[in-house]
């Protein structure tokens, strides 16, 4: 509770002793357009919660990473975020198993096949690449297929600014002798847009393994290499082309478990490339995109060395038919064809998709969503999900939101062919969720509130037996209540958000835990200030409640679950520009009360630590 207490009074004592300072340009306070839904979405229409962060929140948390950044939003927790810098990042979304939260990146699934439940590595991706994040909370199956049961998480690239030709670079420097450089240009004319950016990090970092009784244990750094770098073409009007290619290589170190030292490698690399199409007429619009991931890892361990391949390809053919001024339709067929390679082993599998969905607007406040989808596996067969989703706007400032829509996630390759406990006859998990809330939009946008309750309930779920290998045995129940509140007045963005969450998993009549590592409260305080025209400051808060973890003790040689305490994090960065805003200095301010803290039962965490650098556009 006093750390409750702390967080709260720092975040009082920040906006009540602000003295305002008049600055020519405000805040817009305009509609946000979201585009997860596979057609671009108000957000008076969206019938999810939706959290976007845009590029301008994005260049104010210049020195975080994509975990760090998503750690701080309403909803979803990062374990590992704020570890070791380079430990493996768990997103749970409503406190779901990271394996059921899709990423997709430009609107497209990435997903790494060979991984423990196919989880893609937010590792791969850096920050600076990324000119847009949007998360949708709630099943979208019906709309993207596999995964998607917590829901979505969109990370748009960067694109060209209309009509301009820039070159970007950014260089900083921070604590554990941590580098990042980012060198990047676009532009753009009437009929052809680019851009081309390129980033690099290393870092000596932090033992990712937490030191006992005074040991001295190595330091676990990682050096990541990106590049990212697309082409949109226009040759005749309503027509437009875009290929792409993202790549990204990681090498770092890793410690053999909790409190264990170890001299181990992990290297990694991921490939996402392809093409999108789309053609506007008027009162339709067709897409379709291929893309290809193909993702290689490396382990180098006292084992040996362990070295999975795979690879995904996506192709998604969708129609808009938009001429009814009520209702616009939305149908497409997707094709999926996965692979994974390790040693001896070379399995691939299918999944081949036709969907629907109907857009619907009355035109007196009430709107929904109505989705329907064949999953057509190569391996367990098919199987059907759908969305029903009606929104109603009281008025202009009340809109009431309610949801059941149901979801899957196929076995992974790794499951049905892998090395340890492959299980060709699994069933995939199937999911149903509940959701229904309101949102409130008053003063004329600048007070936001929001209260939703969720319940989701996850059939046939996969786990690991040591005598049978995967099983589907286990069901999963899961609720929880997102509030927040937001406020924007003219250099001001304030948001402050509460999270409770209660789950269990239910195996041959018998409840326990399922939260590990999760906790039931969460409450995040966020603080955007304008203080001049040049300078912004924002700061951050989090309080992050009790947690269970589970430890394998290597003396007793049996898993023990234990209490991981309460903390509170406040964090904050800084920026400054200059030279008609084409240069800036920045600087990222962590952990500032130097808390001791732990995500992982026996793994490190940083007490305080900076990055600050300089960055530009011309």
């Amino acid at each position: 509770m006093k750390h409750l207490i702390t967080l709260i009074t720092l975040f009082l004592l920040a906006v009540s002793n602000y003295t305002y300072a008049q600055v020519a340009d405000t805040l817009d306070l305009g509609e946000v357009v979201v585009t997860a839904s596979k057609t671009p979405t108000t957000d008076r229409e969206t019938t999810k919660p939706v959290t976007v962060i845009e590029r301008e929140e994005i260049e104010r948390h210049t020195g975080l990473s994509i975990s760090e950044l998503l750690n701080q939003q309403n909803g979803i927790t990062i374990n590992g975020a704020a570890s070791s810098p380079g430990k493996d990042k768990s997103v749970y979304l409503r406190g779901a198993s990271t394996q059921f939260t899709l990423i997709l990146i430009d609107g497209f699934p990435v997903t790494d096949p060979s991984g423990e439940g196919g989880a893609f590595d937010l590792r791969l991706l850096p920050l600076e690449n990324v000119e847009r994040i949007e998360i949708v909370k709630g099943s979208m199956s019906t709309l993207y297929g596999s995964d998607a049961i917590a829901g979505v998480i969109n990370i748009i690239t960067k694109k060209s600014e209309t009509g301009t030709f820039n070159v970007n670079g950014k260089a900083s420097y921070g604590s554990f002798n941590t580098y990042d450089w980012e060198l990047g240009a676009s532009g753009s004319s009437d009929i052809i847009d680019y851009t081309v950016n390129v980033t690099r990090t290393q870092t000596d970092g932090i033992s990712e393994a937490e030191p006992r009784d005074g040991a001295d244990f190595k330091k676990d750094g990682y050096e990541r290499n990106a590049i990212n770098t697309q082409v949109s073409v226009k040759p005749v009007e309503g027509l437009t082309l875009t290929p792409f290619l993202n790549y990204s290589q990681y090498d770092g170190d890793y410690d053999a478990g909790a409190f264990s030292d170890a001299d181990n490698r992990y290297e990694a690399n991921l490939l996402n490339t392809g093409a999108r199409i789309s053609y506007k007429g008027d009162n339709f619009e067709i897409k379709e995109a291929a893309t290809f991931t193909q993702t290689g890892r490396k382990f180098t361990d006292g084992f040996g060395v362990f070295n999975p391949e795979a690879s995904l390809f996506n192709s998604d053919l969708y129609g808009i038919y938009n001429k009814f001024e009520k209702v616009r339709l939305l149908a497409g067929f997707n094709v999926q064809s996965l692979n994974f390679q390790l040693e001896g082993i070379d399995e691939g599998s299918q999944i081949l998709s036709p969907y629907v969905t109907a857009f619907l607007r009355s035109g007196f406040g009430l709107n929904g969503e109505l989705g329907l989808r064949l999953n057509n596996h190569s391996e367990y067969g098919s199987n059907w999900t759908f969305n029903v989703a009606p929104v109603y706007n009281i008025t202009e400032e009340i809109k009431l939101l309610a949801s059941v829509s149901s979801g899957f996630k196929a076995p992974t390759l790794n499951e049905l062919f892998g090395p340890f406990g492959a299980n060709t006859e699994l069933k995939p998990q199937q999911s149903l969720t509940v959701d229904t809330g309101v949102e409130l939009q008053l003063l004329d946008g600048r007070l936001s509130a929001s209260a939703i309750y969720f319940r989701r309930t996850i059939e046939d779920l996969i786990s690991y037996s040591g005598n049978q290998g995967y099983i589907n045995v286990n069901e999963q129940n899961d609720s929880g209540i997102e509030l927040s509140v937001g406020y924007k007045l003219d250099q001001t963005k304030v948001e402050v958000f509460y999270n409770y969450l209660d789950g269990a998993i239910t195996q041959n009549g018998e409840e326990t835990d399922n939260l590990i590592r999760r906790p039931d409260h969460n409450f995040g305080v966020n603080l955007n200030q304008q203080l001049t025209s040049n300078f912004s400051v924002s700061l951050s808060g989090q309080y992050v409640g009790e947690r269970n973890d589970l430890y394998f003790n290597t003396n007793t040689f049996s898993t023990e679950e234990v209490e991981l305490e309460s903390y509170v994090l406040i964090n904050a960065n800084i920026q400054y520009q200059l030279l008609d805003e084409q240069l800036a200095v920045f600087a990222s301010l962590n952990n500032l009360l130097n808390a001791d803290y732990t995500e992982v039962y026996g793994f490190n965490t940083p007490g305080f630590h900076f990055k600050g650098g300089v960055k530009f556009l011309f």
